[in-house]
């Protein structure tokens, strides 16, 4: 059995940033797209309050542009907005949360990387980048269509190559 304490600070100590690298694909062009590389870190944070694990991401990737296109059929037009070069940028954003329960008598760290690779996962990370928008030159917000391809994990922080 660990305290509640103890576990809040084990967590803090051994689980405060894990880093990992999210490829991300965006339309540029009717039925084409370009791939993007993004480097983050995971942090997992414990609220005793409300008994809660909270992973938190932050990231930023390469820079990414797209130039204005239109697709047009008898049926419908697309219209691809220009995006000028930037970077997809996130700073502190939750992505999962998790509730522990007390007394902590199980495997409080199989617990952990167990929220850790959900919250990492492809299905959890896919409404985080369907939220971002770019901005284009006026300052008005464009939806790319993140889609997220693959995440790595960098475990036990080493280089990742990819």
């Amino acid at each position: 059995m660990v305290e509640e304490f103890e576990f809040f600070r084990k967590v803090q100590l051994h689980y405060c940033q894990v880093r990992f690298h999210v490829r991300l694909s965006y339309t540029i062009f009717h039925k084409k797209e370009k791939l993007l590389l993004a480097h983050g870190i995971l942090r997992c944070r414990v609220e005793p309050h409300s008994q809660m694990v909270e992973y938190r991401i932050s990231l930023e990737s390469e820079a990414a542009s797209r130039p204005y296109s239109e697709k047009a059929t008898i049926l419908f037009s697309t219209v691809y907005e220009e995006i000028p070069q930037q970077s997809v940028k996130m700073t502190d954003v939750p992505a999962y949360q998790l509730r522990y329960s007390v007394p902590i008598v199980y495997d409080w760290q199989a617990f952990i990387i167990e929220g850790m690779s959900t919250a990492l996962s492809k299905g959890v990370l896919q409404p985080v980048f369907d939220k971002y928008r770019f901005v284009d030159k006026q300052g008005k917000e464009i939806d790319a269509k993140l889609k997220v391809a693959a995440v790595m994990v960098d475990w036990y922080n080493e280089s990742i190559n990819s």
